[in-house]
């Protein structure tokens, strides 16, 4: 097959079949593929919430050092290519369509079923074992024990925090949430992570002796956010740091990143000039300032509440209105309730074209049955028209949230 159009269609078409028991089918095509990226240092990044944001930090600062990195993010917001970059530069058409055929074959040869994310992985390794870059920034999909990128060794593994999220597929308690997640710590590796969560840290000491909890390393670490630029100041060990993302949640995630730098002898000013080369989409991302129009990818009830939070340090009760959509995969209430706290006018919009996605009918249905509110609601199909009739309204803020999906799509439209 040698269309791009094609094989994307392709991939796109794998979904997941039954829940996955084990590696072992992927770990045998991996063996197949002569083991791709095995001389390679990974660090490897789980966590409910923060990966992307820990993912940029560490490889715009890698880069500034001068390294080569590879990084394998998801999910992406335009177009396919993002999820795979070298050097920032995203993997060609050319180099997909190659690496799809030999994937394509192997898998075929050995009657190995991969999904989208675990072929998108394959892809991922073939073209970094191709560049040979000095780290790959590995971000995981879903979960970690069981997750595509877990067939690798890493020499560092993050965990940036958990909470509930993915509990058809996770498990339905913090326990279980965190024993999926820890399942990268491998060979008694250093980990990282940023959670007081009991949960977590049981979970991580049953897997490594060597730990560093950064909130308690670093417990005298200062921020403010700035209010005009949406950008956040974060003071640690005297040094002050202006990260090009707003909100006080960043600060947890630039304290892994950071803690990744100086395990490298990576200097401040250099750990700065990649902050400033940040450019991170669909996070408290601000796409038009009049009208001020804010997209952000929060999806649980943990990134929803961080999201209020932020507005709430913006605005006064009443000055935003919402346009969103979920995946029937979410909890309604904990959803809808922290954006009623500070909203009088929610537009639920469609994702039925998404994996899991619903139509505004269906979430309205879903919404009833939680026995929430609607009379703040207005329920629209069309996003276009929602965001037309928003334009309309009076209000200091449009806040586009609810799914990457979401995001992705909004910025079709504008």
């Amino acid at each position: 097959m040698n269309n791009i159009e094609n094989i994307l269609k392709h991939i796109f078409s794998l979904k997941p079949k039954d829940k996955k028991e084990s590696l072992d089918d992927l770990i045998d095509l991996y063996k197949l593929l002569d083991s791709p990226c095995d001389n390679i240092k990974i660090v490897h990044i789980a966590g409910t919430n923060g990966k992307g944001s820990v993912t940029s930090y560490i490889e715009s600062i890698l880069l500034k050092s001068n390294y080569n990195v590879g990084k394998f993010t998801s999910p992406h917001i335009m177009k396919y290519d993002e999820r795979i970059s070298f050097n920032r530069e995203l993997i060609d058409d050319n180099d997909i369509i190659k690496y799809f055929n030999i994937i394509h074959e192997f898998s075929k040869s050995k009657n190995i079923y991969l999904n989208f994310f675990e072929f998108t992985t394959f892809i991922m390794l073939l073209y970094f074992h191709e560049k040979q870059p000095d780290f790959i920034v590995l971000e995981t999909g879903l979960g970690g024990r069981l997750d595509a990128t877990n067939i690798l060794n890493s020499f560092i593994a993050i965990i940036t925090n958990i909470s509930y999220d993915h509990i058809n597929i996770l498990g339905n308690s913090l326990d279980e949430i965190a024993y999926e997640k820890a399942g990268i710590i491998k060979n008694n590796e250093l980990c990282l992570f940023a959670d007081n969560k009991k949960e977590l840290s049981d979970a991580i000491k049953s897997r490594t002796n060597s730990y560093i909890n950064v909130i308690d390393k670093y417990n005298t670490v200062t921020y403010s956010l700035n209010k005009e630029t949406f950008t956040t100041n974060v003071t640690v060990d005297n040094f002050k740091f202006h990260i090009p993302l707003f909100g006080s949640f960043q600060v947890n995630n630039f304290l892994l990143a950071y803690e990744v730098s100086k395990i490298l002898n990576i200097d401040n000013q250099t750990i700065q000039y990649g902050l400033d080369s940040i450019d991170l989409k669909g996070r408290f991302e601000i796409v038009s300032e009049s009208p001020l129009v804010i997209l952000d990818s929060a999806h649980n009830e943990d990134s929803i509440r961080v999201l209020i939070d932020n507005l709430f340090y913006l605005f006064k009760k009443n000055e935003v209105l919402f346009i969103t959509s979920l995946l029937d995969t979410k909890d309604i209430k904990s959803f809808f309730d922290p954006l009623l706290s500070i909203s009088n006018c929610i537009f639920v919009t469609s994702l039925d074209n998404a994996h899991y996605g619903l139509n505004a009918v269906q979430i309205k249905d879903k919404i009833i049955d939680n026995n929430v509110d609607i009379s703040n609601f207005k329920f629209e199909d069309s996003l276009k028209s929602c965001y037309e009739e928003a334009l309309t309204l009076n209000y200091k803020a449009i806040v586009v949230c609810g799914s990457f999906y979401l995001v992705s799509k909004f910025k079709k439209i504008i």
